[in-house]
């Protein structure tokens, strides 16, 4: 494969930056992780959302859940807890993003995006970013 018909991982649909790969996207110090959009199909077509804080773009860009989901390798549930009484209801509000203590199908996907803001904290020099 020649090296222009490797695939990218995401362009910023603004400036055309590119990721080639999920690394390099988790790695740059100029996205910023802003919220999760749940899909009550199937939790993986969620999606995660991130703003490209690049000087004169500031774009902001999905990526669906699935593209993360190696990154968590503890407990999924398969009961739906959504709107029971022991859901607080955070995958219905986008920027809502802590962790969610309900034993759900969709609270998995709330642990990966703890993950990517654990790993988004640390940029290419090794420096945390801060809140």
């Amino acid at each position: 494969m020649y090296i222009d018909q490797m695939p990218i991982f995401k362009t910023c649909p603004m400036c055309e930056r590119k990721w080639e790969n999920r690394e390099s996207f988790l790695n740059d110090p100029e996205l910023e992780f802003i919220g999760y959009q749940a899909d009550f199909g199937l939790p993986e077509d969620g999606l995660f959302y991130f703003t490209h804080e690049a000087a004169g773009c500031g774009s902001t860009m999905a990526v669906k859940v699935e593209f993360f989901l190696s990154l968590y390798a503890g407990k999924r549930y398969t009961d739906i807890k959504m709107l029971l009484k022991e859901c607080p209801g955070y995958c219905l509000n986008r920027d809502l993003m802590q962790r969610c203590k309900a034993h759900c199908r969709y609270a998995y996907v709330r642990e990966v995006s703890q993950v990517i803001k654990d790993r988004m904290k640390i940029s290419f020099d090794g420096s945390v970013k801060t809140d």
